[in-house]
């Protein structure tokens, strides 16, 4: 339970549902039972925590104890936010007569390998996902038509509270001295797990280009995973400790936002990023890779680039004017409460 699409998606939800009506409970892999962002406001707001054994490392174990879980607490629905294997617990959860079992996707890939182990694996748990689950969500288009592959899904929109993200000249002034960046200095964002996924890498390998043409050029990295000293690596190397901050998880998002001038995502893969949707709210200008859902874009100012062009092509598309956004209708509908009435629908709650 960090903070990611998926885990601030169900925590957006979780906060503002009746929980007299519906409580949430949350299992989790022991490979990221350290990772304890919402722990303590789960609990305050009654739920628990289980933990299990990731199943790349014994899927054997894994299966006997989800099955064990199941038959000893009362579960009336499962929602499963696993993009690879989740047919398992749907198909656990079917044996348990849990009645309601939902698959929801948030991205276009698993990001696994695809030796042909690999594949037979996919093949064969994507064929326990779609026999198995009674419901069937996505966060877009892409990863709808990714992981359900023409079976029929509704799109829900991972929802955010928009009222946090207005812009205020003053909180970017205070945040920019916060962190030690001087009023004119051109700050890019990215938030995101440090994980290959993410490709924060490249990004900064833009940005060390970038400043050939823009000495006063800074990059904030929000985030932390398993590539922090890889990168801290490639930073020093590059001799840019002056200009990428890596800022590790933090509480302050919004006020982090209004910090930047551009948000820019080089992701290797993405469904509908909530980072993407948070940066609009803040009339940022965005500059993504073409490899995230074309479905992010619900303000002006949000451009895509693919991976293989020339880094010169970023760099121009990232210094280009103007730099503000807007907010639109579109952008509205993404309100955290629109969200909550599509859920409560689907969990069956009027």
């Amino acid at each position: 339970m960090g903070k990611g699409g998926a885990e601030s998606f169900m925590m957006n939800l979780y906060r503002r549902i009746d929980r007299h009506k519906v409580q949430f409970d949350f299992l989790i892999y022991d490979d990221f039972a350290h990772v304890t962002d919402y722990h303590e406001e789960i609990k305050k707001l009654g739920g628990r925590i289980f933990v299990v054994t990731n199943p790349k490392k014994n899927i054997i174990k894994y299966w006997f104890e989800v099955r064990k879980l199941l038959a000893e607490q009362h579960f009336d629905i499962v929602h499963n936010e696993v993009y690879f294997g989740g047919g398992i617990n749907l198909l656990l959860a079917r044996k348990r007569g849990i009645t309601q079992r939902i698959a929801h996707s948030h991205a276009t890939s698993d990001g696994k390998s695809s030796n042909f182990l690999m594949n037979l694996l996919r093949k064969y748990l994507h064929h326990l996902l779609i026999k198995e689950a009674t419901d069937f969500l996505a966060v877009s288009k892409e990863a709808g038509d990714s992981l359900f592959q023409g079976h029929h899904y509704e799109i829900i929109h991972n929802g955010i509270d928009l009222s946090l993200y207005k812009t205020d000249e003053d909180v970017r002034a205070e945040k920019r001295a916060e962190l030690g960046l001087s009023p004119n200095d051109f700050v890019i964002g990215n938030i995101g797990r440090l994980e290959k996924q993410k490709n924060q890498t490249y990004l900064i390998d833009i940005v060390s280009e970038l400043l050939q043409k823009k000495p006063d050029a800074k990059l904030l990295i929000v985030g932390a995973g398993s590539l922090q000293k890889s990168l801290e690596k490639q930073i020093t190397e590059l001799s840019l400790s002056k200009n990428v901050y890596l800022l590790g998880e933090r509480n302050d998002i919004p006020e982090l936002f209004q910090a930047m001038d551009v948000f820019c995502m080089t992701s290797l893969y993405e469904g509908l990023p909530m980072v993407g949707l948070e940066a609009q709210a803040s009339r940022k200008k965005l500059v993504l890779s073409s490899t995230i859902s074309p479905d992010t874009k619900l303000t002006p100012n949000v451009t895509f680039i693919s991976l293989d062009e020339a880094k010169a092509t970023w760099c121009e598309a990232i210094l280009s004017q103007p730099l503000n956004n807007e907010i639109t209708q579109e952008l509205m509908e993404y309100d955290v409460s629109h969200t909550l009435q599509q859920m409560l629908k689907v969990y069956k709650v009027y």
